[in-house]
């Protein structure tokens, strides 16, 4: 039976919670300063929802995938989720919050394979290399924001 994976970061930005927002919504722009994000397409967009498709790169490896994203701009909240990709299950949030330095983002995110046979070999290394992607994505938006 596969198993659901979840990861958890927590990271303090150099910005305010309005400012760091603004820039986790703006995924359009992610390839501009993200590395290992390679495309970012608005594939459709409402009053709060869009479907977004993304492509990135993990170690030469091509990632991609459609979601659903929505908009909470009161909250600073962004859910997600995949409904056409690679994965079985792909879903989360991002949330950005108030700290005495700026702000501090939170990216909750809980995927599955979907493909049993091979989870004990692939989930730890997809597990290590998701978690180092994130991690690039974080500081490169943490980058992004000290710079305006």
């Amino acid at each position: 039976m596969a198993s659901v994976t979840r990861l958890t970061l927590r990271r303090r930005l150099n910005a305010s919670v309005q400012h760091s927002y603004g820039i986790v919504v703006d995924v359009e722009r992610f390839p501009e300063f993200m590395e290992n994000v390679t495309s970012v397409k608005i594939l459709s967009a409402d009053a709060g929802t869009k479907v977004v498709a993304w492509e990135m790169m993990i170690d030469d490896a091509p990632l991609d995938w459609v979601e659903e994203v929505r908009y909470d701009a009161e909250r600073f909240r962004v859910d997600f989720r995949a409904i056409d990709g690679v994965f079985e299950r792909f879903d989360g949030r991002w949330q950005v919050l108030p700290d005495p330095m700026g702000s501090r983002v939170e990216l909750d995110l809980q995927y599955e394979i979907g493909l049993p046979e091979i989870e004990d070999v692939i989930g730890p290394i997809l597990k290590t290399r998701l978690e180092a992607n994130l991690e690039t994505m974080i500081a490169s938006l943490n980058e992004r924001a000290a710079s305006r």
